[in-house]
């Protein structure tokens, strides 16, 4: 475990240069964080919780931060997991603003992929400290490795987020046997029996695909982003009925709802839970998991738990449209988004809310 600052590279201050298409490639690698360290912890041979800290300096920001909403390029980053049936992502929590998380599954080949997308470039700070972290479950009994990785991305102006190609750097490796034993034991977590049962890992596997994550590059005003809200709205009231569709929905702030019970209510099947915890000098993480039954707090490291408020902000996954129609008259719900053609799969607007004050 570093104790201190490790300087990863040197960035380049060269302007960076884009062609005309939003498939160019950057000249520079500002999404390579300035300064990193990484931090992991396990409970016993079953959890492994990866910390990985990162700042980014002045010059690099100047490279990346640009209001004009057909350049939305923004930085990410990923764990990336060694092997196909090692490890399992619980829990993911980020200060970074306008935080998305996107959960690739194993593969017969490859292992589990976690990435952070940092949609809110513009609120991120000079030199400031951000956080990214995960809780895995271990499931074998050897070790395992994680990448943890930076890469760039854009979103496209009316389409979808995408990756910058030959963009990708490994920052560091996290070793599962040299990460620090805590003397907390796995029984103490009181997990739910589903949480390390082998056939439950991926509970909605048959609802996810490869449809891409839905743009909001072109909300930049709060007046556009009530506008895309009465949009997705008739959306949803004109959508025909008897069909299964991805949504994401958008509750108010400090919304008072259980997922598990709109789950029952509401007919739906969570592909993701977001949630934001408030911090007392008023800074907010972002928080996300999949499993309704999951006691977040356990899993999350001690000083991370130091909330002052925590609400749910975001679900996302699939239902029908009569019962998203229903649930839409809700005084808790902002907004209900549903998928465009099954290629954009929307994934809520809290960060736009927050950032534009609605």
């Amino acid at each position: 475990m570093m104790s201190k600052w490790e300087k990863i590279v040197a960035i380049s201050a060269a302007a960076m240069v884009f062609g005309t298409t939003a498939y160019a490639e950057s000249v520079s690698n500002w999404d390579l964080p300035s300064k990193t360290a990484v931090e992991s912890v396990k409970i016993e041979n079953k959890i492994l919780m990866t910390t990985s800290k990162l700042q980014w300096n002045a010059d690099q920001l100047k490279l990346f931060q640009d209001h004009d909403v057909n350049r939305q390029f923004f930085p990410a980053l990923l764990y990336k997991v060694n092997q196909f049936d090692d490890l399992r992502s619980k829990l993911m929590f980020t200060n970074a603003p306008g935080a998305k998380f996107t959960r690739k599954l194993a593969t017969d080949a490859d292992g589990e992929e976690i990435k952070l997308s940092i949609l809110n470039i513009n609120e991120l700070n000079k030199d400031k400290t951000y956080e990214f972290y995960t809780a895995w479950l271990h499931t074998v009994e050897g070790d395992s490795q994680v990448s943890f990785r930076s890469l760039q991305r854009y979103a496209q102006p009316n389409g979808t987020l995408n990756d910058l190609v030959k963009t990708d750097d490994e920052i560091a490796t996290i070793k599962f046997k040299d990460a620090e034993e805590t003397d907390k034991k796995y029984r103490d977590y009181y997990l739910p029996n589903s949480f390390d049962n082998p056939f439950q890992q991926y509970t909605w596997q048959d609802e996810a695909n490869t449809a891409k994550e839905k743009s909001y590059a072109l909300i930049n005003s709060k007046d556009k982003l009530e506008s895309y809200k009465l949009g997705a709205a008739r959306n949803l009231k004109f959508a025909t009925g008897g069909n299964k569709v991805k949504f994401a929905i958008t509750f108010k702030n400090n919304a008072m709802i259980r997922p598990d019970e709109l789950v029952k209510t509401y007919n739906l099947t969570l592909s993701q839970i977001y949630a934001a915890g408030i911090k007392e000098n008023e800074e907010e993480y972002t928080v996300s998991w999949y499993d309704t039954g999951l006691e977040v707090m356990t899993l999350m490291r001690p000083k991370q738990t130091e909330f002052v408020k925590f609400y749910f902000t975001e679900l996302e996954g699939t239902a029908y449209v009569e019962d998203l129609q229903k649930m839409s008259k809700e005084p808790y719900v902002d907004v209900i988004e549903i998928e465009s053609n099954g290629k954009q799969v929307p994934t809520g607007v809290h960060w736009l809310n927050k950032l534009y004050g609605n």
